[in-house]
């Protein structure tokens, strides 16, 4: 079953415990009923052939009017075009067709009113979809709306869960009941952030995170939060939030990693990159997490020789989509592996 419509994240809880980065909503759930009638469609998509694959979807949508695969397919292209209301009548319409696969559907309309910022109605499908996705997309809208009794609810009934939106669930049950005002804060901030708002929860987290109590996880959310500072255009933010910690228990590197982000983010790549470049070269630091973090600070270097430099002798979609939004497009090509990124940065 196709995953390509899943974009949407609702990771960022869990990382509040774990410290990782957000884990998609990709591979949550299937797209359709028969996914050999949107074969050719997703091809023209993976190739990055966005008007080819609108217009064989709306082919489709006229031949097989009753095919939730095609619906789908076809609201994930409109969304991607930016016509929201359209991704949700397509949806809306295929709604009452979709037997067993209706909460996926209402899942998705959910996803949409998120684009659109209609928290009223993410709360609404969320909680209609019946899946724990859509439950925890409701509880973190309740949030961000205030009615804590609400989301409450929603997150105990979801700590039972085995998976993910279960941890997740009781990651923010463990903020919302410390009885500490300011571990509450952050789960409301925490919510902004998953909800998409990511601006605004890292203007408002800083407060709540140099006031929380000084037990262990306090080091691990200031590390968290400043790399969420510094890839969202706020360096300043990051830089207050390392002058206000120590690094957690071997925590050292990434710590240090963040630091060069936030150099090369404040126009000072020469330090960042050397600081990197340490990083890359100590036996003791894990390589892939090292790759990680250059990765990212190429996607807030502000200059393409910057972005270059750093990423020089790595190959990766990581790779591509920093250098490609560093505006050093041929580079990102040629850096891709061979796949979807690959041919839509070859055939833009």
């Amino acid at each position: 079953m196709s995953t390509r419509w899943m974009t949407r994240c609702v990771g960022p809880l869990l990382v509040l415990a774990i410290g990782l980065g957000c884990g998609d909503l990709q591979a949550m759930l299937g797209g359709g009923d028969d996914d050999t009638i949107v074969a050719a469609a997703e091809q023209k998509l993976s190739a990055g052939d966005l008007p080819g694959a609108a217009a064989e979807y709306q082919g489709l949508a006229a031949t097989h009017p009753d095919s939730v695969a095609v619906a789908v397919g076809l609201s994930y292209v409109q969304l991607l075009q930016g016509d929201l209301d359209a991704a949700d009548g397509t949806l809306a319409a295929i709604e009452p067709k979709a037997g067993e696969k209706v909460g996926e559907i209402k899942l998705r309309r959910a996803l949409v009113a998120l684009e659109k910022r209609e928290l009223e109605q993410v709360e609404t499908f969320g909680v209609d979809s019946g899946l724990p996705e859509g439950k925890l997309l409701a509880a973190e809208a309740f949030l961000v709306e205030l009615d804590s009794d609400r989301a409450l609810e929603l997150l105990r009934e979801l700590s039972a869960d085995g998976g993910v939106v279960g941890e997740t669930a009781r990651t923010y049950l463990e903020l919302l009941e410390s009885g500490n005002q300011h571990k509450g804060a952050l789960a409301e901030v925490s919510a902004l952030w998953a909800l998409g708002d990511r601006a605004q929860a890292v203007e408002s987290v800083e407060d709540s995170l140099k006031n929380l109590p000084e037990e262990p996880s306090k080091g691990k959310q200031i590390l968290l939060w400043a790399g969420r500072a510094v890839t969202s255009g706020r360096p300043d933010i990051a830089r207050s939030l390392l002058e206000d910690t120590f690094p957690p228990e071997g925590q050292q590197w990434r710590y240090q990693a963040t630091l060069a982000m936030i150099e090369i983010a404040d126009g000072n790549p020469d330090d960042g990159i050397g600081i990197l470049q340490g990083l890359r070269e100590a036996p003791d630091v894990p390589s892939d997490g090292v790759e990680d973090a250059i990765a990212t600070a190429c996607g807030v270097a502000k200059d393409p020789e910057v972005a270059r430099r750093l990423v020089e002798g790595m190959e990766s979609s990581a790779v591509a989509r920093c250098l490609h939004q560093a505006g050093a497009s041929a580079d990102a090509a040629a850096r891709a592996p061979a796949g979807g990124l690959k041919s839509f940065l070859e055939n833009p």
